[in-house]
């Protein structure tokens, strides 16, 4: 059996299909835990018209989607838990692409399958996988940081499984982190052990509308201080077999928050993120970019922003 942990808030538009994708699955062998986390739509009572026995509705005070699933987890009556997010939903054969993995490599310290991207218009297209091509379906992944560097991320939350002693002996989800606490979970996991992963992209991520001319209101500012970055730190100094993709991956989520804060016109924490990338990875061609768009103006700069923003989803 496997427990199915689902965080709800303010999901309403989009809990039915995700429950359904559920319900859906080829393998019966579930039960799914949604835990509402102090919604304030119909969400709740959209979930609460099931009813499956295998289907449970829990409630807590908003306390964070960190919260959310920790509670899943701590109240799943199974050893395996897979998570899936209120907006996103599962092809049939999620679970029993699951099943099959974690009985290939029983002693793995995370289980995650490839995913698809749906976009606004409901189009979907798999990620790139590195070991995309070598004719197995299921992999150990060694080294998840090196992974990560080489394409897009592997690995999302609504395509992962773990076992529960694991899960809770790395703290689960860091509660009080806004953005990154899933990079925070998968990281000590990672750290732990291997990632076992299937190439079968049976789970499927639904990208948040942003509304055109909106973007700037619609980004999330990078939380301080950087949490993320503390605990990439931390696992670098106590992994040495994976110290060096470590301080890479760092280098490239000090990156990702420089970019944010340039869109924010933030130019002195652009250029502190900036500083930090380059003293964890050797400088690249795009932070060369960034420096020379810090000495912009605002308005040309955008303008920039959203043309290398264009020619990376023509990509």
């Amino acid at each position: 059996m496997i427990s199915v942990v689902i965080p709800l808030y303010n999901k309403a538009e989009a809990i039915a299909r995700t429950v359904e994708s559920v319900l859906a699955q080829t393998d019966p062998d579930w039960e799914l835990v949604v835990v509402d986390d102090g919604s304030r739509d119909d969400g709740p009572q959209i979930v609460s018209r099931y009813t499956d026995p295998r289907i449970r509705l829990e409630r807590q005070a908003n306390a964070g989607v960190s919260a959310a699933r920790n509670r899943g987890a701590e109240l799943a009556r199974h050893e395996l838990v897979a998570f899936l997010d209120a907006d996103d939903y599962w092809d049939p054969g999620h679970i029993a692409n699951l099943r099959q993995l974690i009985q290939r490599f029983p002693d793995a310290a995370l289980y995650a399958t490839a995913y698809n991207v749906v976009n606004e218009s409901g189009q979907s297209r798999k990620i790139r996988v590195r070991h995309d091509g070598d004719g197995q379906d299921y992999i150990l992944m060694a080294d998840y940081f090196a992974d990560i560097m080489e394409v897009e991320h592997p690995v999302h939350s609504s395509a992962v499984a773990v076992r529960k002693p694991v899960f809770k002996r790395v703290g689960g989800f860091p509660v009080g982190v806004k953005a990154g606490e899933d990079i925070i979970c998968w990281s000590r996991l990672a750290c732990a052990g291997p990632l076992a992963y299937a190439k079968q992209a049976t789970a499927f991520y639904v990208l948040p509308p942003v509304s055109v001319g909106k973007r700037s209101s619609a980004l999330r500012r990078p939380q301080k201080p950087d949490r993320v970055a503390a605990e990439l730190e931390k696992l670098h100094d106590t992994t040495p077999r994976l110290a060096r993709s470590l301080k890479r991956f760092l280098g490239e989520w000090h990156r990702i928050r420089a970019m944010l804060f340039l869109e924010l016109n933030e130019r002195a924490d652009c250029l502190y993120e900036l500083r930090q990338a380059t003293a964890c990875s050797p400088m690249k061609l795009r932070d060369a970019v960034s420096f020379v768009m810090l000495a912009l103006p605002n308005l040309p700069r955008q303008r920039l922003l959203a043309r290398l923003r264009a020619a990376k989803g023509r990509a």
